[in-house]
């Protein structure tokens, strides 16, 4: 039998230049990632590993030895990343929960390929899609209606790249969860993590790391 697709394998491009659409279906990300049922089933009995922190601790203590004591936390964080990474290009391998770690670090570091701009777009669509969805009362039957007339006209105001990935779909579906937000704040929030995809990328990671540990440990 072959063995299961490698996780990182079907994680999305670092880079835009091959950018895939995002799922119709949110959950498929992790539906993609999901072990083999023997594995899941071997997660239930498995005995605790054992915890260690001298490897964190070393690392620690490595970084606060290469910057002065006064450094602020910023540069701190930014030369123990920057320390860890050199290693492992140098190495010229990682692990896969190594892949996983800068995954994750690039996809936040380059807002997962949408531009500052393009965040600003977004928030101010969904901001308007949020109080035109709120503002006047409707029945049911009117209700689904309305929440796919919003869709649509957020959707056309969505930057071109990010709507060329994002399936009109998800737009309804973040529209009907922006008409029961009430705080506009957390609604913007909420929106842009949909739209631009960064919920996505935060669970097709966690499900890499998940399936990464529990590969490690069979």
């Amino acid at each position: 039998m072959d063995s299961p697709k490698r996780p990182f394998e079907i994680t999305w491009p670092l880079f835009g230049d091959d950018a895939q659409p995002f799922p119709a279906d949110p959950e498929r990300t992790v539906h993609d990632l999901e072990p083999p049922s023997a594995q899941l089933d071997a997660l239930k009995t498995s005995a605790d590993a054992p915890e260690s922190g001298e490897r964190l601790e070393q690392a620690v203590r490595r970084m606060r030895e290469s910057l002065p004591p006064a450094a602020p936390d910023w540069m701190r964080a930014a030369r123990s990343l920057a320390d860890w990474l050199e290693l492992r290009i140098k190495r010229g391998h990682v692990t896969p929960l190594e892949e996983a770690t800068i995954a994750r670090t690039w996809a936040a570091f380059s807002l997962a390929g949408v531009t500052e701009q393009q965040v600003h777009k977004i928030a101010r669509v969904v901001q308007r899609a949020h109080s035109a969805i709120r503002e006047t009362p409707r029945s049911a039957s009117e209700l689904q209606l309305a929440i796919n007339a919003c869709a649509g006209v957020l959707y056309a105001g969505l930057p071109r790249p990010v709507r060329e990935r994002m399936p009109l779909e998800r737009v309804v579906a973040t529209v009907r969860k922006l008409r029961e937000q009430a705080d506009p704040w957390a609604a913007i929030v909420e929106g842009v993590a949909d739209l631009a995809g960064w919920k996505d990328y935060s669970r097709i990671h966690a499900a890499s790391v998940i399936r990464a540990v529990l590969e490690s440990r069979s």
